[in-house]
């Protein structure tokens, strides 16, 4: 048996490094609402305990049971992680707002079992998704992968062992070195690379922190074989704090991480672990080894786990957007002794239980059960039904949305209905066009055309496309609520943020070559007709007329004989409608913002001299009336945002829009 490691010792600096990583997280979070790159800390931490755990077992039974370690494992990290996400998605049921409950819901799961930061991942290039409030469980991603780095650890020491087994060509600490030195590199390029294509995806992906944890590893194989002269072992401690303490401020971690930058609290934690213990004296090692510290490092875990959850409910339940320092310090103390009392009476008690691998993965199945078939079956019975549709023909006088401004004696602002208002709070986000649960919507960093179909299937007369971004998605329902009782057929062009204009923008470049792809692609197909939004209803994009590259792109296709029907945009306000309406259950009518404040008048839309081939059609008058916009409209919620119809009331826009829609393609007759 090969000796791999000198005898173990106890590395009080490590319980140290993890408390002030653990505190700078909160601090961060709490007061500078940025990220400290604490988390990088963790993970090279976590690289280098668990890669001496492993070489641990082998030199003493000269084997891994990996089954085993894996149980005992899932002992150690889920009692903590359970107990707080079971405790924190039940408390969002109290605090957060009802519309946020799937967006829990789904991420309750997606933590629980470890995958939260694929999640975030792809959420990050959902152009929707980008919008949403931050989670309770969203600090859940740094766990995921650590936790998936662990599965990967386990793999590679069993891949180098066999290795190693059916050939002994070299020692084993020799391939398992070099082994973690290809994927440190192999990690770190793509960390790079990605960070520069797509820094919010290479945030959360796994892959592109693995070396992180790698480095960890490599320590662990070397430690022992370096040797540092306690000058420069005082001068790396202290280095390696001070790049510690002083990372979110000279980094904006949140926006360059991980890539080229999150080299630099690596290498601070590099640093203080070479340094050992070598010099005590005023050194980087007294302050971490300080009992005190040592003791914090203990519940560092749940600490982690708990403060984020208590700062988004103190956000929630307050109605602030900021923390003072005395609050601030209440939200830390108050985790550090939900983090105690969770360590010493539910983690320790349950890790030194004497119970077999078997019974134990058998409460672990269980106690998974009971965690996700509850949350599955609720998820299914309050989001995933044929959603809040509103039934244009049985519906329409309790439900009239935008057609209420062609009902007797109603206006907008009217809200004098005996049933409540649709969609529902508990559903409203969720209530959207087809095109995002069927994935319709090119997402960020792809410029590759996606054509979806819907509508008339067979026996269609006509084909609509329907171009541009979002807002040009969230008409879909309307047309599709057309197509039931007319031969069309309805293709979409959509991704996210670009917008029916050749004009390039900053930060959307990608927008250039999707929509001149999509350009070509009309000429080939050449539908009977092209639905999109003629202009930018963003208050932030302050200008009075249509700009050039809209016009270019009507002129092109005019060339090409194509009609077009432009609407001008909907409203956008300042804040999200729900959150409005939430606030004012017993009076929503109160939600509603002065006309003039979001709307432009003249319309940019209304031009001398179109091209020949341009409709222009403008309903600004189904949202607001002489003085205001309004948040529900004829008993239905408009937007489940600022700036996104709600499928229900695009819908109800159908009566309004169908002679529009009818009228350049000469049909005239129902099925």
């Amino acid at each position: 048996m090969h000796q791999l490691n000198n005898p173990r010792r106890i590395r009080f600096e490590l319980e140290g490094l993890r408390a002030v990583a653990a505190i700078l997280v909160a601090i961060y979070h709490i007061w500078f609402n940025r990220v400290s790159g604490g988390v990088d800390v963790f993970f090279v931490v976590s690289g280098f305990l668990i890669t001496t755990s492993l070489l641990s077992m082998y030199r003493k039974n000269g084997r891994i049971f990996y089954f085993s370690y894996i149980i005992k494992l899932l002992k150690r990290l889920l009692p903590t992680a359970w107990l707080i996400g079971i405790a924190t998605f039940a408390f969002s049921f109290l605090v957060l707002p009802v519309f946020t409950r799937y967006q829990v819901l789904s991420e309750f799961i997606a933590s629980s079992f470890y995958f939260q930061n694929w999640r975030l991942a792809t959420d990050a290039v959902d152009y929707l998704a980008q919008n949403n409030g931050a989670s309770p469980f969203q600090h859940f991603w740094a766990l995921s992968i650590q936790f998936q780095f662990y599965i990967i650890w386990l793999v590679l020491f069993f891949i180098t062992l066999t290795f190693y087994r059916l050939f002994r060509k070299a020692e084993f600490n020799h391939i398992l070195l070099l082994t973690i030195g290809v994927i440190i590199v192999a990690s770190f390029s793509y960390s790079v690379y990605l960070t520069n294509v797509n820094q919010p995806v290479a945030y959360y992906h796994t892959f592109t922190r693995v070396w992180e944890f790698g480095i960890g590893g490599i320590l662990a194989l070397t430690i022992h074989k370096i040797t540092v002269s306690k000058p420069l072992a005082w001068v790396f401690g202290w280095s390696g704090l001070f790049g510690l303490l002083s990372g979110g401020i000279i980094f904006q971690v949140s926006s360059i991480f991980p890539g080229y930058a999150a080299l630099w609290p690596v290498f601070s934690a590099v640093l203080i672990i070479v340094a050992g213990n070598q010099v005590e004296r005023l050194s980087a090692y007294r302050v971490l080894s300080w009992k005190p510290l040592v003791k914090f490092g203990g519940i560092s875990y749940a600490f982690y786990l708990w403060h984020w959850p208590l700062l988004i409910f103190y956000y929630a339940y307050f109605d602030l957007e900021s923390v003072s320092f005395f609050d601030g310090l209440g939200i830390i103390g108050l985790a550090s002794i939900f983090a105690y009392l969770t360590i010493h009476f539910v983690e320790k008690p349950i890790r030194s239980m004497q119970v077999s691998v078997r019974k134990t993965a058998s409460v672990i199945t269980v106690v998974a059960a009971i965690i996700i078939i509850p949350t599955v079956y609720y998820g299914q019975t309050s989001f995933s039904k044929e959603g809040p549709e509103v039934n244009i023909g049985t519906e329409m006088e309790e439900h009239p949305g935008a057609k209420v401004m062609a009902m007797d004696g109603l206006s907008p602002k009217d809200l004098d209905f005996d049933e409540p208002f649709k969609p529902g709070l508990d559903v409203a986000y969720q209530d959207r066009a087809d095109i995002y649960p069927d994935g319709c919507l090119v997402s960020e960093g792809d410029t590759e055309v996606k054509v979806c179909e819907y509508g008339s299937m067979e026996n269609f007369t006509h084909t609509i496309a329907l171009v541009g971004g979002s807002h040009s998605a969230h008409w879909l329902p309307m047309l599709q609520e057309i197509a039931e009782d007319y031969p069309i057929k309805i293709t979409t062009y959509l991704k996210g943020n670009c917008r029916f204009t050749t004009e390039s923008r900053d930060g959307f470049s990608e927008c250039d070559d999707w929509f001149e792809s999509v350009m070509d692609e009309l000429s080939t197909s050449d539908p009977d007709l092209i639905f999109s939004v003629g202009d930018v209803g963003s208050p932030k994009e302050d200008f009075d007329l249509v700009s050039e590259g809209f016009v270019e792109a009507w002129e092109y296709f005019n060339e090409e004989n194509i009609p077009l029907l432009l609407v001008r945009d909907t409203p956008w306000y300042k804040e999200s409608t729900l959150d409005c309406i939430n606030e004012n259950t017993e009076n929503p009518g109160e939600c509603k913002v002065a006309r003039d404040e979001v709307i432009r008048d003249p319309s940019p839309l209304s031009m001398e001299n179109p091209p020949p081939n341009v409709t222009t059609v403008d309903v600004t008058d189904s949202f607001c009336d002489d003085d205001y916009c309004y948040y529900i409209v004829g008993n239905v919620v408009t937007h489940f945002d600022s700036n996104h119809m709600t499928a229900t009331f695009s819908r109800t826009l159908a009566p309004i829009m169908e002679e529009e829609i009818l009228e350049p393609l000469n049909i005239t007759d129902k099925y």
